[in-house]
């Protein structure tokens, strides 16, 4: 709409816009009209000739023409204010009604006045009754009226204006608490669809985890569940509410749980645990292994008590687990056969007295390290992942490191001369720790290990132990090939090799390093590495004295 036009209705009071509108002013028009014609009947069988007074016939067709107007004019199609005109004739009307007549019909100006305040604004109501003002008057100069008569009509008019005023006020008010609600009401649906979207998006987001989720409540009922839940307990999506088809197991193929051992009947009663495993038989004939964990919801204000519920199927990783036990027992078993062969054969040079005393000194470093190699295989191949650091903490006891060093150094003395690599230690009095003397030199042997593989001829590998406050300190330093600034964060990852070592074509499995971390760690220390490439390494690490 241009600037500075005014429109010839306001849009709060515009019915053209909705059939709800056309309605409202055909409703209106309809009353008014019946009221006429019951009032004409009532008239006509109390005096006939009340049909006679040409004013009073004029009004009643007029007010007939214009009810009829009202019900087949197509009020969308005309401009703006052409609804007004229908109270402004129909106050006509009743002035031609009340014209020349006995009949007090001058009170049906109420029908107008009334349309006019409740759906139109101000200033047309003010015209209404200034036209019924006019009307009044020219009656009573046309009958020559008394001051009485005059004072009635005046009466009339003001008792008209206050009731359209009052109806107007009440109106407005009305039309403003409507605006209002509908304002609370848009915002209401705005909030409740951000809802509906964000519980859509939440929804979507636990149906794209493969970890069964699902929320119980303390009656038992299934609040909610993603895709996972539903897929492995085989619940009907098209009503949750029904029970799960899928069965719990104690074990693999063991005695099917009672309903109420059953993780969901936990879950209803409150339950609290944490990586419980359980076998699930689906409707499939498939079996899966379940690691399933609750937690308690904190209800909010309105919302009953719940626990979530959370399964996760692990059937890859116990059949995994299976293939590395199944594994462990072959290699362990291809070991020990060679394994007692050599320890077998080194006894009984042992006891032969035709070796002089350096031969018998390098059959006990070979028979030392065939039972250590033994012993690995029997512990570092051991089935359960724990059961290494259980014995280690089990088999810690006083142990002197600077032993265990030195029995180390002079185990790979042979293969640094044949490599033409100086190997030299550095330990002075005996440094006692609270450890595991196999873990320990297990550590040791790796270091120097790495050490040797990675110095080339000519180079040094020198080892120092000592005490440093409450903590002994055990250092390997080479002039090797070193390792790159970059590739120093993920040496101790398992399986990992820098790429100096590779190109080198030097064999390795890239787990000494991981090896050496977890002892370290198990002993309570802590290991740093220095290294620059073409330079060489040295490798700190320091381990508690006493026992935590």
């Amino acid at each position: 709409m241009p600037t500075g036009v005014i429109p010839a209705v306001d849009p709060a009071f515009d019915l053209r816009g909705t059939d709800g509108g056309i309605r409202t002013v055909w409703i209106w028009q309809l009353l008014f009209a019946a009221v006429v014609a019951i009032i004409i009947i009532v008239g006509y069988l109390l005096d006939p000739a009340v049909l006679g007074i040409p004013p009073l016939v004029i009004g009643v067709a007029g007010v007939f023409a214009t009810t009829i107007a009202a019900l087949v004019i197509p009020w969308r199609r005309l401009p703006e204010g052409a609804i007004v005109w229908l109270p402004y004739l129909d106050i006509l009307w009743v002035g031609l009604l009340t014209f020349s007549t006995a009949l007090r019909i001058s009170h049906l100006w109420v029908f107008p006045i009334t349309w006019l305040a409740a759906q139109f604004p101000l200033s047309r109501l003010v015209a209404g009754l200034a036209v019924i003002a006019v009307i009044t008057l020219i009656e009573v100069l046309a009958n020559e009226s008394s001051p009485a008569s005059a004072l009635r009509v005046l009466i009339a008019v003001l008792a008209l204006a206050f009731v359209g005023v009052a109806v107007h006020a009440t109106a407005r008010q009305a039309r403003a608490y409507r605006t209002l609600l509908m304002r609370q009401s848009r915002r209401i649906h705005h909030s409740l669809d951000t809802v509906s979207i964000e519980r859509r998006r939440i929804s979507d987001m636990l149906d794209a985890v493969h970890i069964a989720i699902a929320q119980v409540s303390t009656t038992g009922e299934l609040l909610s569940a993603n895709s996972a839940y539903r897929t492995l307990y085989a619940i009907d999506e098209s009503d949750p509410s029904q029970r799960a088809h899928s069965i719990e197991y104690d074990g693999l193929r063991g005695r099917a749980l009672r309903t109420g051992e059953r993780s969901y009947a936990r879950a209803m009663r409150g339950e609290e645990f944490e990586d419980e495993r359980v076998w699930l038989f689906d409707p499939d004939g498939r079996w899966h292994a379940l690691s399933i964990t609750t937690r308690h919801q904190q209800p909010r204000p309105g919302e009953e008590d719940s626990t979530v519920l959370i399964a996760e199927d692990i059937t890859e990783v116990v059949a995994a687990d299976k293939r590395r036990q199944a594994l462990a027992a072959q290699v362990s078993h291809e070991l020990r056969n060679p394994l007692t062969g050599i320890l077998g054969h080194t006894d009984r040079l042992l006891e032969s007295d035709r070796i002089d005393e350096r031969e018998r000194k390098r059959l006990l470093v070979i028979e030392e390290s065939s039972e250590r190699m033994m012993h690995l295989v029997s512990t570092i191949l051991s089935s359960q992942p724990d059961a290494t650091t259980r014995a280690d903490r089990d088999a810690r006891a006083v142990t002197d490191l600077r032993a265990v060093v030195e029995a180390s150094v002079e185990s790979f003395a042979v293969s640094a001369n044949d490599h033409h690599v100086r190997l030299s230690l550095d330990a002075g009095e005996p440094l006692m720790i609270w450890g595991d003397a196999f873990r320990l030199r297990q550590l040791t042997d790796n270091l120097l290990g790495n050490a040797l593989k990675y110095t080339p001829a000519g180079g040094t590998v020198h080892v120092s132990a000592r005490h440093d406050g409450s903590t002994v300190e055990l250092s390997v330093a080479d002039t090797g090939m070193g390792i790159a600034a970059t590739e120093l964060p993920h040496i101790f990852e398992p399986y990992f090799r820098s790429e100096t070592a590779v190109e080198s074509g030097i064999a390795g499995t890239g787990l000494g390093l991981s090896i050496v971390r977890t002892i370290v760690e198990a002993h309570g220390g802590t290991i740093h590495v220095d290294s620059e490439p073409g330079v060489g390494t040295t490798i700190t690490i320091r381990i508690p004295a006493e026992a935590p």
